[in-house]
């Protein structure tokens, strides 16, 4: 044998004792190989064409600010997808789900529990009286008639909850709960509602499945004295999000910046409502600062129910 020769295999043996042992070769090669070809769920072409839709001629104003497309590209829905609204309320949001997962998934909508709606009259000062609360426990028989305005003909609404009476029937069958600028109305009562709303979330997902949040994000250096963070002005500090939604069983999937607003110092006496869309801030004199500033600035966060 030449010399040049034995000097190959002499290299070739010692590469082959660098390698990893048999079973366990690009073990890490292979992961990052899968992660780079995971491939989006999200339909792009559909998306446009809903963000598009007539019907939401008078909410696009306000994708410039809400990142709509990216935010739902973030969360990677499949129009096949069988996904709750929480608090879909004007159905801003509900005119860019519903359309998306119409007509081979599905749409839910879910609202308050009973006992946070009562919660909220007294926190008001107000009672509710027995007739009304009995006529609020009909809102998931009586919503989607009323959501059906928000989607196309062939819109799949097919059915709504309130928190804290999910049918056992639903439970396990969704791809997705989203919580778009919802949270500190779930939590702003008493922290047990928001607990509540996360377990709901739990029981309703799939293994795998995600949440997927928008929320007006409060400065983590706030203490309770320098400003309201519990949700009564509409901020929440991110650390909180992710603490609770992690306490509830869910791993945080990721989180992203697309809704951040540096311009917003989430410090104002009348909270996210002086900022536009609502502009309800006291002061008129510094009303073009607050359309100058555009709406909160918000976390975007996705988590994911293990499998």
């Amino acid at each position: 044998m030449s010399k040049l020769m034995m000097l190959t295999a002499t290299a070739l043996v010692v590469l082959a004792g660098c390698s990893a042992p048999q079973g366990t070769a690009n073990t890490g090669d292979k992961r990052e190989a899968t992660e780079h070809t995971k491939v989006a769920r999200i339909d792009s072409a559909k998306l446009d064409a809903v963000l598009a839709d007539p019907r939401r001629e008078k909410d696009r104003a306000r994708d410039v600010y809400r990142h709509t497309a990216k935010t739902m590209a973030f969360f990677d829905l499949s129009p096949s997808d069988n996904l709750v609204e929480v608090l879909p309320g004007g159905g801003w949001y509900t005119r860019v789900l519903l359309p998306y997962v119409s007509p081979d998934g599905g749409w839910y909508g879910i609202n308050y529990s009973p006992d946070l709606r009562t919660g909220i009259f007294n926190a008001a000062d107000r009672v509710i009286s027995d007739d009304a609360l009995a006529e609020y426990k009909q809102w998931p028989q009586k919503y989607p008639e009323t959501a059906k305005r928000n989607g196309p003909e062939n819109a799949a609404i097919k059915g709504a909850f309130l928190f804290s009476m999910v049918p056992d029937q639903d439970k396990g069958t969704m791809d997705g709960v989203f919580f778009i600028r919802a949270i500190h109305h779930l939590n702003r009562i008493d922290p047990k509602f928001f607990e509540e709303s996360i377990a709901n979330s739990y029981a309703l997902l799939k293994p795998g499945g995600i949440v997927g949040v928008v929320q007006h994000r409060a400065r983590e250096d706030y203490g309770d004295v320098d400003y309201d963070t519990t949700g009564n002005k509409g901020y929440m500090k991110q650390s909180y999000v992710i603490d609770m939604f992690e306490k509830g069983g869910f791993v945080l999937d990721e989180a992203s910046e697309i809704n951040a607003n540096p311009k917003d110092t989430a410090d104002y006496e009348g909270g996210v409502w002086t900022l536009p869309p609502s502009l309800r801030g006291k002061d008129e004199t510094k009303r073009e600062d607050y359309v100058a500033i555009g709406e909160s600035d918000r976390m975007t966060l996705r988590f994911r129910k293990p499998s």
